[in-house]
């Protein structure tokens, strides 16, 4: 582990701290009384990007009246990107894995079709 977050105030710390610099809690990594986030479990999906269909999983941080502010890995517990609340859904790992693999067959079907262009284009010969 490279790292964890402070759940009291979502510092990133490095397992080499004892005590948090932000708010001076005791860090304690085991037990009942664990006080850091060592792991992202997502209870949210993203949509950030317009124009796109890719899905992000993430963790919501802070929800207020229009934005949702949500972190997609570890590190962004502490600068949390800003969402319209209208591009936040539940967490769904059955619609997250269909649409993962409905975009990777696409890719590889993209990845096919220009290997087949290609090789029709090997066979171009110049006009003399």
């Amino acid at each position: 582990m490279d790292g964890f977050v402070c759940s009291s105030c979502y510092t990133w710390l490095v397992p080499q701290h004892t005590d948090c610099p932000s708010c001076g809690i005791p860090v304690i990594l085991e037990g009942d009384d664990k006080n850091v986030i060592d792991h992202l479990q997502p209870n949210c999906l993203i949509h950030r990007y317009d124009g796109s269909d890719m899905l992000e999983p993430a963790v919501i941080v802070k929800a207020g009246k229009t934005n949702m502010k949500v972190a997609t890995k570890l590190r962004e517990y502490a600068k949390p990107v800003t969402i319209s609340k209208q591009k936040v859904y539940q967490f769904d790992p059955n619609v997250l894995s269909a649409i993962q693999a409905l975009r990777n067959e696409r890719t590889a079907t993209i990845n096919r079709y220009d290997i087949m262009i290609q090789t029709h284009w090997k066979k171009l010969e110049t006009y003399q």
